[in-house]
């Protein structure tokens, strides 16, 4: 118990995180009944964004769909804020804030250390020394376990180099040389950000760095514009409109298909809001591979080569990593070395049914590390209205099957659901 007062309590479901997945999967649980509990700091990834970075995502796409609330662009106008693009992530975590207090008042903000399976569903131990016991698990983790340092960066002193995600003092940076590595939309805008905050700053891309046009608002367009380009809650194309239309396709198709359309469609790219911003205002290298990197007389030193030019050496005081996730099984630190044993993967990913249930009964996934059972709309905000559907509606149904998991005899009454959610918001109304 290493000091800490240990404590054992249950539940029918447990949700681990409280970004927009957890949060709208909670809130559909205490519609239809379901006794829950929901654990993590609700929209901690997206309150720790660099103030001053945007969403890649239209207003209208980045709704949490919980019922009764209001959409994403209702708030934003409500507060007088642009409510299709550019938006702010501190805008978007706000937003999720207010949906947690209004329908979700009772996530406990407790980080989970370890979770295991045992004969009858699942122990989860809190950083807090409670043990909860849990039919069913719901790994709504978001991204905050992926962020990934491409080599050879990760072998700089962590106090030289950082990753985009998580909070950012751009004034620190100020008179101070900083390479920002990445060429999408966070590598980009950090770059931007740190020139603007008074930084000397170097972009190095690995392939060419894509700044998407502002287009037309939709009544703008033509009607055969709009048929050939249809607009989805993923942008324009219609690739994206299936995906949003017909979510569940992508789960069906072939592996090898799915998986390699998933890892190539909707790539790195930078927003129209960025072209002036950056162009011309800092140097950008472009289809680059980095060679090497070092400390040396007390300046980061990265060795660099560049197509057409060869390879040289750029020096600065920080790097700034803005190379993607890496959304691996393995990476997520509470799973007991057990549980990773008998998740079953595609790649990297777990195997999901069309429940998003893993192979381990019970333990569910959902959001960004779904994406290679169900392709890259789960990646997304845009995602989170058809996986909750379908999970929700999955928990709420199987009362028989969790009759037999708890060893009840067949006529014995259902369990109580909903209770713990339900005293908490009458507490939270009073």
């Amino acid at each position: 118990m290493n000091g800490l007062h240990e404590t054992l309590s249950s539940t029918d479901v447990a949700i681990i995180g409280a970004g927009p997945n957890g949060l709208a999967l909670a809130a559909s649980l205490r519609q239809r009944g379901v006794e829950h509990r929901i654990f993590g700091s609700p929209m901690r990834m997206w309150r720790d964004m660099p103030k001053g970075m945007s969403l890649k995502s239209l207003g209208f796409a980045t709704t949490i769909p919980v019922p009764g609330g209001r959409t994403f662009p209702e708030y934003c106008r409500a507060h007088g804020s642009e409510d299709y693009e550019p938006i702010e992530f501190q805008t978007f975590a706000e937003y999720g804030l207010e949906i947690q207090q209004k329908f979700v008042p009772y996530v406990e903000d407790a980080l989970v250390t370890q979770l295991e399976q045992t004969r009858t569903g699942f122990r989860l131990t809190l950083e807090t020394g409670e043990r909860v016991e849990a039919r069913r698990v719901v790994a709504a983790i978001g991204m905050g376990y992926f962020p990934r340092v491409a080599e050879p960066l990760d072998r700089l002193p962590q106090d030289r180099v950082r990753h985009t995600s998580g909070h950012i003092d751009f004034d620190a940076y100020a008179g101070k040389d900083v390479i920002v590595v990445g060429g999408g939309s966070s590598a980009t805008e950090t770059a931007v950000l740190l020139h603007e905050h008074g930084a000397r700053v170097r972009m190095v891309a690995r392939s060419n760095v894509v700044f998407v046009g502002r287009g037309p608002r939709e009544w703008q367009r033509s009607l055969i514009d709009r048929i050939k380009v249809p607009i989805s809650t993923l942008g324009h194309s219609r690739e994206s409109w299936v995906l949003q239309h017909f979510p569940y396709l992508m789960h069906f198709l072939p592996a090898e298909r799915r998986l390699r359309f998933t890892r190539t469609h909707l790539g790195p790219f930078s927003l129209w809001w960025l072209v002036d911003r950056a162009t011309g205002k800092f140097p950008i290298h472009k289809f680059t591979s980095l060679v090497d990197a070092r400390v040396a007389d007390d300046r980061v030193q990265l060795r660099v080569n560049e197509r057409g030019v060869g390879e040289h050496i750029f020096e600065a005081d920080y790097v700034i990593a803005g190379t993607g996730y890496s959304m691996e099984v393995a990476r997520i630190p509470f799973l007991s070395a057990a549980l990773q044993l008998r998740i079953r993967r595609w790649d990297k990913m777990p195997r999901l049914s069309r429940h998003f249930e893993s192979s381990v009964p019970g333990l569910f996934f959902i959001g960004p590390i779904a994406a290679e059972s169900f392709g890259p709309l789960v990646r997304f905000i845009a995602g989170t209205e058809f996986t909750v559907s379908v999970v929700g509606k999955h928990l709420a149904r199987d009362k028989h099957w969790l009759r037999s998991l708890s060893n009840e005899p067949a006529g014995s009454p259902a369990p109580s659901l909903g209770i713990r959610a339900n005293e908490a918001m009458a507490a939270a109304e009073r």
